[in-house]
């Protein structure tokens, strides 16, 4: 019997919290381009140059930024739709860290095709920025959790969530290899590499042990060494206090 339909979850809290820091960061972007010619992508997009020269916060701030009010929306809903649904069910703390890996390594990943690859050409300076790459990675989480949910693709074609994965990666790889835009795709792929890597990682048995362990130590209760000795005052009998 197939899986029923993706359902509608209700936006959690660390989601709400990274759209509201999006559309934040969107609307300034906004005004200092209108303003200025510049907005926020040059500063806190992700540039091999930048990067390379000291500016390192950069890897953990590209995600943040979105180039138009389509991005704001697309990856608003892949947070609101998936992202809640995983962060429900793995909780914030293993949520926020699976968020956190696809991130950085789709900024390895990136700077390292940049570097090798593109140090010659034009594409070497194209900044990484957006929830692209997360995005990816939310949904082959996804499709590994229920492959056969069925997504919506092109708003068009419904399919099995297993399937809508492929399509992704087939398009993100003849992307990477044929397009101008290579090298934000390798970043993409990076994201649903390192991702799947800590899923694999946090199930194995190995990886459980540890967590249990850890647990197991953290909550155990220290037994009390209480230690009380006799303070004397030389002008005073009995013993004046304890300590």
């Amino acid at each position: 019997m197939n899986q029923t339909q993706i359902q509608i979850p209700t936006l959690t809290k660390v989601n709400k919290i990274i759209l509201i820091v999006m559309g934040v960061l969107f609307l300034l972007s906004s005004i200092l381009k209108a303003t200025s010619g510049a907005g926020l992508v040059s500063y806190l997009g992700l540039s091999p140059a930048m990067f390379f020269s000291g500016h390192i916060y950069e890897i953990v701030t590209y995600p943040f930024i979105a180039s138009g009010v389509f991005d704001v929306l697309f990856n608003g809903l892949l947070l609101w739709f998936i992202g809640s649904e995983l962060e429900s069910q793995w909780g914030v703390k293993r949520y926020i860290a699976f968020l956190v890996t696809s991130t950085i390594g789709a900024g390895l990943v990136y700077l390292l095709v940049a570097t090798v690859f593109l140090s010659d050409t034009g594409l070497f300076g194209y900044p990484l920025y957006g929830m692209h790459g997360a995005g990816s990675a939310l949904c082959l989480a996804y499709a590994v959790l229920y492959p056969d949910r069925i997504f919506t693709f092109m708003l068009i074609f419904p399919m099995r969530a297993k399937y809508f994965c492929m399509i992704l990666v087939g398009m993100l790889l003849f992307n990477g290899f044929f397009t101008p835009g290579k090298v934000l795709a390798w970043g993409h792929l990076g994201a649903m590499a390192f991702g799947y890597g800590w899923m694999h990682l946090i199930s194995s048995p190995k990886w459980k042990g540890i967590v249990q362990r850890a647990e197991k130590q953290r909550t155990a209760r220290p037994k009390s060494k209480a230690k009380l000795r006799i303070v004397k005052d030389e002008d005073e009998k009995p013993p004046k206090y304890w300590q």
